[in-house]
Formats: structure tokens, sequence, C-alpha cells
């Protein structure tokens, strides 16, 4: 499999699941602070979720190598914590919450950092 389509796929994943957790949003309308919780899961999903399936589509022109992989990787681990740390703050676990949010910034740093000069590589 390509790294492009693994992109694809992991934003296909999140795609489908943040629209899900529209639901919730929906569901918890009734409270202003908690539907806003629910919000952030729900449209930081699917912004993390567009951004995994624009990168895919376009992975072709970034160099090939392992650093580029890992620079993929890096994104997706980013996304994903992004998307997770918020859910579990929803879900009333603020100290996972936190502990996702750092692994997410940990690893974007470096990701976001490289993307461009795999770009330009």
């Amino acid at each position: 499999m390509d790294v492009g389509d693994g992109l694809i796929g992991c934003g296909t994943v999140l795609l489908s699941v943040s629209a899900l957790l529209g639901f919730a949003q929906y569901a918890h309308r009734a409270s202003a602070e908690r539907a806003q919780l629910w919000r952030v899961v729900h449209a930081g999903g699917t912004a993390g979720a567009v951004q995994l399936l624009g990168l895919g589509a376009v992975w072709q022109h970034f160099t090939r190598g392992v650093w580029t992989s890992a620079i993929a990787a890096g994104i997706v681990v980013t996304t994903f914590a992004f998307f997770l740390g918020p859910l579990a703050r929803a879900l009333e676990r603020p100290r996972l919450a936190a502990a996702l949010l750092r692994v997410g910034a940990f690893a974007a740093v470096p990701a976001y950092v490289a993307l461009p000069f795999a770009l330009a590589g």
C-alpha cells in the first residue's frame, strides 16, 4: 500500500467516525456547554479528515523515502490525537484528554516543520 493510499484510508475512517459523532453533538443540544464540547469533536475530526484526504491526494508529488513516510505517520498520529483528545474531554476524561493532546503536540512539531521540505526535496 502506498503512503498516499494510507493517508486516504485514515482520512476516510476519521471522517466516518467524526460524522457519526455529529449525532452526539445533537443529542447534547440541551446543554450549551456539552454541545460545545461535542461540536469541537465533530468539527475537529472533520477538519483533520479533510487534511488527511487532501494530503493523500497529492502525496505522489512528495519525495519517496523513509523520512517522508515518517512525516506521514507523524501527521496521522497528530490528527488522531487532536481528535481523540477533545473526544476524551467530551467523555469527561480530562487526564486522558491532556495526555492525548500532549502526544499530538509532540508528534506535530517535527511532522509539520518537515512537511514543506518533503515537497521541495
